[in-house]
């Protein structure tokens, strides 16, 4: 399959799944971690604390020499946390689980010291010190492979001597205890300054060779293991100058290890591809300045693999992109980052594409750059959706899932999202009142964020015995907060004190509630097997129960009409709607949710806003029908419409016997009117040429097309790229 035809691909099953596209070519984004770190060498990214993001781990060469953790809170904010300092100059840092505690331990090159460190994890965000080797001469970088099989991880380095210029590679063999005890291997003392190791089977055999590169001598050998850990020593060039790092990559993805090689005094750069049985093709790449660091993953999302380097020249970082044939195309990523020494790939923001972190040694930078090429995904297990209709935007709530924290997301009037607040400890139940968001929060109470500032401005500690869940606004002044115990709490907003309404009678598992102004009440649901809709009246807390078909409710709200909607988990994910005096007369609305949640209904526009517990998506619903049941007929008469998404021109193929002309309603997700469009009767097909009725074609974005002949009426969301 060609590239393009990679990518045409990837958009239309990334749309379909719930994120959002904002170009087809990488371009980076620059977020800065640290400006002082002085002469950073080396970064690793690691989830060191397993809480689910991604952290930065990084060492520098310096007389005051830092092991720093860079601790991530969920959402690439990040705090400094030294593990170890004063250490001399260190060199290299990788991370992995030496001793099968389940915990990442880090292993430092200490170069100064001439010595190999152990950074053992205690797991409460402390680390035991101790040493692997006190007398490594220049030990420089670090490699954690299992090379003789035992399914232990062992240690691989390389000696940069540049004193007595007795330099060795060697491996340290790990004996599986615990405190392990390490039994070193010499490989080689080949070359008089090695600054680069990498463990990969080079040729095939299942067992694990050994690459590694001399600055000094110009060359870049290949170890072949021959079994029980013997290497019989192969030269892949003698001539690739001042060469300072090698890594092993199947460049050209045909199921071999080819070498990546940088070399950062000649500015040299080359790849080197392997023929399968262990000889090598050089393929020489044009300068990059003071190449340190060249390695290779797949940038653009087109199936094949690119390269990716840092180096001490300006322009410091860069990506080259293969067109599918190994042929390269350097592209800039930043030219500001000074004496760039090391960058390597990381989902930091959690979406489909290859980000960057990179650091420093003349800038003392630690930054991550962001692919553009996706956004990210903007919820993790959403829980509830709210519309703001002074600000025109949806709110949507995510609990972050286990072991990461929550958040609230806003939506724009594109389905663009970001981020409104931040680190919420799993945020429930949402509604709006008087200016104020406010939000449940599963294990204190309930808080309230200022619309406008986005500030916290509210607290309310609540000792429920299950979880505070749905709130509903009784608009005069009182916030009513579900228990999913079946309790419901009045909070008076003005005094912030709180008092239990509904201690009893409610379905076990409460989970969601409506103000139903019309008739001064409150409608809740539970998740519970065909849980009835319970009315608690405002007047005295009594409780009328209206039986429902489905199970397992976990969402209620409602429209302008007095109907309700139920969003039940029961199979396969449903909404259902029962129709004004909840006399047991519904429909389906949609159905093929992933556990849908607290769905929210737009009053000024009829769209549903669904969040998909399960499946970590929202789906918006265009919901027609809705004022007199019988007076809209929504059986499907469009028989096509292509393509979807579209760039310019959208086409629609309709069957119409009803003898109306037609109207065309075009929607943004917010509800707002696009475009307007009527044919005469009889029509088999339109187009939509991505404009509004002032003639200005629009953004890319979410939109639903409403088709109305008579009393039919049938919608369908489109995609503009």
């Amino acid at each position: 399959m060609k590239a393009k035809e990679k990518i045409k691909e990837l958009l239309l099953i990334l749309f379909w799944t719930g994120l959002t596209i904002s170009q087809a070519q990488p371009e980076f984004v620059q977020h800065t971690v640290t400006e002082s770190f002085p002469s950073g060498v080396d970064v690793i990214v690691n989830d060191l604390d397993l809480d689910g993001d991604k952290d930065i781990i990084s060492v520098n060469w310096h007389v005051n020499a830092e092991v720093a953790w860079w601790k991530n809170n969920g959402f690439n904010e990040f705090t400094k946390v030294v593990i170890l300092d004063n250490a001399g100059k260190l060199r290299s840092v990788r991370a992995h689980d030496m001793n099968a505690d389940n915990k990442t331990d880090l292993i430092v090159a200490a170069i100064e010291e001439n010595s190999i460190i152990l950074l053992q994890n205690n797991g409460d965000n402390t680390f035991a010190e101790s040493i692997v080797d006190a007398d490594f001469a220049g030990a420089h970088t670090i490699d954690i492979k299992d090379v003789n099989d035992d399914n232990h991880p062992d240690i691989l380095c390389s000696g940069f001597d540049n004193i007595n210029f007795e330099s060795e590679i060697a491996w340290y063999e790990n004996d599986g205890q615990n405190p392990v005890v390490w039994t070193k291997h010499l490989i080689s003392d080949q070359f008089q300054t090695s600054p680069f190791i990498y463990g990969e089977d080079m040729d095939g055999d299942n067992d694990l060779d050994v690459i590694a590169c001399g600055e000094q001598d110009d060359e870049i050998l290949w170890w072949e293991n021959t079994g029980a850990e013997n290497f019989d020593e192969h030269v892949i060039d003698s001539l690739m100058d001042a060469v300072h790092t090698v890594i092993a990559r199947d460049v050209d993805l045909d199921g071999d290890a080819d070498i990546l090689a940088a070399a950062c005094m000649s500015s040299k750069i080359a790849w080197y591809e392997n023929n399968g049985q262990g000889v090598f093709i050089k393929h020489a790449l044009p300068n990059f300045g003071g190449a340190l660091w060249l390695d290779a993953t797949d940038v653009d999302n087109d199936g094949d693999r690119d390269l990716f380097g840092a180096g001490q020249s300006a322009p410091n970082l860069a990506w080259w992109q293969n067109n599918g044939n190994q042929e390269f195309t350097k592209i800039n990523i930043d030219g500001g980052f000074t004496q760039a020494f090391c960058i390597i790939p990381a989902k930091m923001d959690n979406d489909n594409d290859n980000d960057f972190v990179a650091i420093g040694y003349g800038s003392n930078k630690i930054s991550w750059f962001e692919n553009k090429l996706l956004n990210p995904n903007p919820y993790n297990h959403p829980e509830s959706c709210v519309y703001d209709y002074a600000h025109q935007r949806w709110l949507i709530s995510s609990t972050g899932g286990p072991n990461a924290p929550g958040y609230i997301s806003e939506v724009d009037y594109l389905g663009i999202a970001q981020y409104f607040v931040t680190n919420i400890e799993d945020p429930l139940g949402m509604c709006i009142a008087e200016g104020v968001l406010y939000v449940s929060e599963e294990n204190s109470g309930v808080l309230g964020f200022d619309l406008e500032t986005k500030e916290q401005v509210f607290f309310q500690a609540l000792n429920t015995v299950g979880n505070p869940d749905g709130l509903a606004y009784d608009n005069d002044g009182h916030l009513f907060v579900v228990d999913t115990w079946g309790r419901i709490y009045k909070i008076y907003l003005e005094t912030q004190t709180v008092s239990l309404f509904r201690s009893s009678g409610l379905t076990n598992w409460t989970q969601d509630i409506v103000f139903d102004q019309a008739n001064n009440r409150l409608l809740a649901i539970g998740y519970a097997s065909n849980a009835p809709i319970q009315a608690i009246s405002l007047a005295d807390s009594s409780v009328t129960n209206y039986p429902t078909s489905f199970s397992s409710y976990d969402g209620i709200t409602m429209d302008q009409f007095g109907n309700v909607y139920l969003a039940s988990h029961q199979s396969p994910g449903r909404i259902v709607r029962y129709f004004n005096g909840l006399n047991g007369d519904y429909d389906i609305v949609s159905s093929g949710h992933n556990q849908p949640a607290g769905l929210e209904y737009n009053q000024q526009s009829n769209i549903l806003a669904i969040p998909n517990y399960g499946g970590s998506t929202v789906d918006f619903v265009m919901v027609t029908g809705t004022e007199i049941k019988e007076n809209i007929i929504s059986d499907s008469f469009i028989k096509d419409i292509f393509p979807n998404p579209f760039n310019e021109q959208i086409n629609v193929e309709i069957i119409d016997n009803s003898g109306s002309d037609i109207e065309v309603t075009v929607f943004d997700i917010n509800g707002k009117i696009i475009r307007n469009l009527q044919f005469n009767f009889p029509l088999s097909s339109f187009s939509w040429d991505g404009k509004n009725n002032e003639g200005t074609a629009v953004c890319s974005g979410v939109f639903f097309i409403n088709i109305r002949s008579g009393n039919h009426s049938e919608h369908r969301k489109i995609i503009k790229l």
